[in-house]
């Protein structure tokens, strides 16, 4: 602890006023403090950095955040999982409704962690920390620790399932979708200037889960040209925190050019390989063990063999409440014909995995109101909720 207080690039950062060597006056200030809380973190028996809140109101139900990982231990997760701990303590033990903190508006590596983890940005304190002899902007960011109020659904649920149950209405959106097919009318949109390759109504769909859930990890596997995986990073970004992962067994130079340079690119993380690798697995239950709850697409190949191993490894990752969509079920109601140059096809598809995954596991059920919202849709009986 004597190193870090006297270390003054980290003092910088932390916004300190400079090294100052008496630790057990820091310390006794810091566990002493009415209006703080304060943890060191521990790897084994050694300090590894501290957490702390501090100028807790609790009138106003709000405290300001403040972390740090030795060098030797960071990226490990260690200032994630910290984070975690002390959110649940300010949220569950001070009933905080707010965290706020304060970090230097030059400290660009600092400020994509704050934002990942759902911080965000309220205002810049101009020339606000003197240091080097000179003064410095300071950001202002915060995060709610407030559920977001969700909308109602805008139609009537008895107009819905009537619509569902509609003879006319199913014989012509099979009819259709049949139709749609033959055009490739999923290639005709794209997501923030990246092809999307899905149908508008799913897009709707998804952003209606993930604004439920509010998920801070997206796993998907099938990557394609990105607009899917750009859409979970746009969503996470309008909810304010989050990530997206994407996982395709192959990323192909100009798309993962593509997905790298976007705008959106710091909420992205690609992994190339096999989405039923144990190895490209066991990278993503490193995020998932950092993440609060996480929503997982399933969208690579449409062999039943695949889905079902994809079923096997990801349902864990699923939060209960969250949501497992497995895209592309409809293939088991078109005509084989379709898929004649493909290793999949009715009877063997994504369907006919989530059906026997549905009937050997209890934790997730079919959410059947999204999908009659729906309409049209790729992924019949493909919305799994988890409820335990």
């Amino acid at each position: 602890m004597l190193r870090w207080r006297m270390d003054p690039e980290e003092q910088r950062l932390l916004l300190s006023r400079g090294p100052d060597p008496d630790v057990e006056g820091w310390i006794e200030r810091r566990t002493q403090d009415p209006a703080g809380v304060f943890f060191v973190i521990a790897v084994g028996d050694r300090a590894a950095g501290f957490v702390q809140l501090v100028r807790i109101d609790r009138t106003n139900r709000f405290g300001y955040l403040g972390i740090f990982v030795d060098r030797e231990f960071r990226g490990r997760g260690i200032a994630g999982q910290a984070l975690a701990a002390m959110e649940r303590h300010g949220k569950g033990s001070l009933g905080l409704r707010r965290i706020c903190l304060e970090v230097l508006a030059s400290n660009e590596s600092a400020l994509r962690f704050w934002s990942r983890h759902g911080y965000v940005d309220v205002g810049t304190l101009r020339e606000h920390h003197f240091h080097d002899g000179r003064y410095h902007d300071v950001r202002l960011m915060e995060k709610s620790m407030e559920p977001t109020p969700l909308p109602g659904i805008p139609n009537d649920r008895e107009l819905i399932e009537a619509m569902n149950r509609d003879t006319e209405v199913g014989e012509l959106r099979r009819r259709l979708f049949s139709l749609m097919g033959k055009y490739k009318y999923a290639h005709n949109w794209t997501w923030f200037g990246r092809p999307v390759i899905q149908l508008p109504q799913d897009l709707m769909a998804m952003q209606t889960l993930l604004l439920d859930v509010q998920p801070d990890l997206v796993i998907e596997t099938g990557v394609a040209h990105g607009g899917s995986l750009v859409f979970s990073a746009s969503m996470m970004e309008l909810l304010g925190r989050g990530h997206a992962i994407g996982i395709d067994i192959e990323i192909r130079p100009h798309n993962r050019r593509a997905i790298e340079e976007h705008p959106l690119a710091r909420r992205i993380t690609l992994i190339e390989g096999s989405s039923v690798d144990p190895a490209v697995v066991a990278r993503v239950a490193e995020y998932v063990a950092r993440a609060r709850r996480a929503v997982v697409f399933l969208d690579s190949n449409h062999t039943a063999e695949h889905v079902s191993a994809e079923l096997r490894l990801y349902s864990p990752f699923v939060s209960v409440g969250s949501y497992l969509v497995v895209f592309d079920t409809a293939i088991e109601d078109l005509p084989a014909s379709d898929f004649a140059d493909r290793p999949w096809g009715p009877g063997n598809s994504p369907k006919t995995a989530v059906d026997a995954f549905l009937a050997a596991d209890d934790r997730f059920v079919v959410d059947r109101e999204l999908e009659a919202r729906l309409l049209f849709t790729v992924a019949p009986s493909g919305y799994l909720r988890r409820i335990r």
